[in-house]
């Protein structure tokens, strides 16, 4: 009797399943890694470019107001003369080391130490026209008006720069303040935050030289009052953060914020040097030097 012949068998075994089952995970896993690769250094360079543009954004607003520094107009409405500071008014420029929480009036002080020991700077300035025609602008860019009356100090604007948290987010962040508008007397106004992720802003001052003494680069805390007049150049540093963590741990604990300048006469370590509070965030350093534009007084071969 004839036996039948056995059907061919289809499917696949059980270790071909598995072996088909690995290499598929093994496709599927470098696919995954290669994915995170690429979208880690998608928002690294995101982070980078955010921080390059935050950093630009924040020297060239910190340049403008220290352009904008004992401007006094040359165009008076209220009188027929170019109307100067008196003879005991205070610089037209003015620094604060380490300083937190300050005020503009009745004097330049400050109420607690710097966010990232960061420096204060205010300028004060005249306005041209009777509604200011935007030859001097505020924080949020709107013309300073020229005070209208011969009495007082005629520079009616001011421009005060700080480092802040900002309330919800806890983020750092650069603030400006100015005068209040409206009204014809210096009168602390509102606070408008300029560029976000800011940690620290230091500043450092070079006086020219005169009979007695040679250019010098001092910090806030070595400046008597005469120096302040005598500021020729405003040396910026700050470092900006990202909102990401950076692929590579820093090599070191802190950062040098002027590489280039030679020795500061009394300054502490906080004034050229940062350290990060978390040093695994990523961030960067940003350097710039301004050349203060206007005189800071009234002398005879300036005015």
């Amino acid at each position: 009797m004839r036996r039948p012949l056995a059907l061919p068998a289809r499917g696949v075994s059980l270790v071909e399943l598995l072996v088909g089952m690995v290499i598929g995970l093994m496709v599927l896993g470098i696919a995954l890694q290669l994915i995170l690769l690429a979208r880690a250094h998608y928002w690294r360079m995101a982070d980078d470019a955010l921080i390059q543009d935050r950093g630009m954004e924040a020297i060239e607003f910190v340049g403008k107001v220290i352009r904008q520094a004992g401007w006094i107009t040359d165009t008076p409405i209220v009188s027929s003369v170019r109307r100067w500071p008196g003879a005991n008014a205070p610089s037209s420029l003015l620094g604060k080391d380490n300083c937190g929480r300050p005020h503009m009036t009745p004097a330049f002080n400050c109420d607690r130490r710097g966010e990232g020991a960061s420096d204060a700077l205010l300028v004060r300035f005249s306005g041209r026209g009777a509604t200011g025609d935007g030859a001097m602008r505020d924080c949020l860019g709107y013309g300073v008006p020229e005070r209208q009356t011969t009495q007082g100090d005629p520079r009616l604007g001011g421009l005060m720069l700080y480092v802040t948290h900002s309330g919800t987010a806890n983020v750092p962040q650069l603030v400006c303040r100015a005068f209040q508008r409206n009204v014809d007397a210096p009168a602390d106004g509102s606070s408008d935050a300029v560029v976000r992720g800011v940690e620290t802003l230091q500043l450092l001052y070079t006086l020219g030289s005169d009979t007695t003494s040679p250019a010098i680069i001092k910090s806030a805390r070595s400046m008597q009052d005469e120096d302040w007049f005598r500021v020729r150049l405003v040396h910026v540093g700050i470092v900006v953060q990202g909102d990401h963590l950076a692929v590579k741990a820093p090599t070191a604990d802190t950062i040098s914020l002027f590489p280039d300048l030679a020795t500061v006469t009394n300054a502490l370590v906080e004034d050229v040097r940062f350290r990060p509070p978390d040093p695994r965030r990523n961030r960067a350093h940003f350097a710039a030097t301004f050349a203060v534009r206007n005189p800071l007084r009234c002398e005879a071969d300036a005015c």
